[in-house]
């Protein structure tokens, strides 16, 4: 039995610290997700030459798993690969991370990338080229690993190519149909614009758990975090995390409304944190814990993967949560 299952983009994170002055040269809106074609990946990584990336697993729902792995979860990747190194990296990569993976392998296409930019602030900007990865199509669906799973997990990046689109909605179907929960991470207030509508459908009929942030909550439904959580709840049986940055997270099911800190830490690269609150609650969410336990060890894990650079928690948390130890809070306010 699977705890957490996925059919995500299989990329590998080109993570560069970077200037303001660099995002305005290449024209990059900060902090939001651009999907780029395979030369203007060439262009920006030329760009960078001098610069020295740190080089790991990416993908939102990736990044999840990649985390609940590490704590010792029973987890499942399904996507594609290129036939090149980055395909090779990130299949052994997989491994070492015991992740159980269901990978297709296209000979006429890149593994995809992501280049992440974070500037002084820690806030960061990424350029995604799919590659291999939006190759995928209902033909790699693992109908009977679906079977087996608890979770089924996914991001909102995936709305952005039709073919990736109707492989979760039918995924999702039928996942769902065998007694799974749907998780949802909205992902990007970019990816929310241009899909507003689809997301509220899939949010009310398919989903059970979903992620969004402040703004992301926003665009979907032009309410405050507090009222997105209560009408996403209403829709029945939902459960509704709203992450606020600084001001941690509101979570509510049916009438229960509650709200969860942040934790004190020195902002160096966000990449990552809503991933990896998706994780820690998840976690959670999988071993029976309350909701607001599992709102804290999402907080706890977002709080150390923003204080240093790259998408990996520390080996201090990791053991500290795979021992039952929930750290204390520490408001921001």
């Amino acid at each position: 039995m699977y705890d957490v299952a996925t059919i995500c983009n299989a990329l590998i994170d080109l993570t560069i610290k970077v200037k303001e002055s660099d995002l305005l040269k290449l024209d990059l809106l900060k902090g939001q997700m651009h999907l780029v074609n395979s030369k203007t990946q060439k262009d920006i990584i030329k760009y960078f030459s001098t610069y020295k990336p740190s080089k790991c697993l990416g993908g939102s729902s990736l990044n999840t798993i990649k985390t609940l792995a590490r704590l010792g979860k029973k987890t499942l990747f399904t996507g594609s690969i290129g036939a090149d190194e980055f395909g090779i990296d990130l299949k052994r990569q997989m491994q070492d991370f015991s992740i159980e993976e269901d990978l297709c392998i296209n000979k006429e296409c890149a593994t995809g990338s992501c280049v992440v930019l974070v500037t002084p602030d820690g806030e960061r900007t990424m350029n995604t080229d799919l590659g291999a990865s939006c190759l995928y199509d209902e033909s790699v669906i693992p109908y009977e690993k679906l079977k087996q799973t608890k979770i089924f997990h996914i991001s909102g990046y995936q709305w952005d190519v039709e073919k990736q689109r109707d492989v979760i909605l039918k995924a999702a179907a039928f996942a769902k149909s065998q007694g799974a929960l749907v998780s949802f991470d909205l992902a990007d207030p970019g990816v929310v614009e241009r899909h507003k509508n689809r997301f509220c459908d899939f949010i009310c009929n398919v989903a059970d758990i979903i992620f969004a942030n402040r703004r992301e909550a926003y665009l979907l439904y032009g309410l405050s975090p507090q009222e997105t959580a209560n009408k996403m709840a209403r829709l029945g049986n939902k459960i509704a995390v709203i992450k606020l940055d600084s001001q941690g997270a509101i979570v509510q099911k049916d009438n229960q409304y509650f709200c969860v800190d942040a934790l004190k830490t020195s902002v160096v690269d966000s990449t990552g944190a809503g991933d990896m609150f998706a994780s820690g609650f998840l976690y959670g969410f999988c071993d029976g814990k309350s909701l607001k336990d599992c709102a804290h060890l999402g907080a706890v894990l977002a709080a150390n993967v923003i204080s240093s650079l790259g998408t990996e928690i520390s080996n201090d948390l990791l053991i500290n949560i795979k021992k039952g130890k929930l750290l204390e809070y520490t408001s921001l306010h």
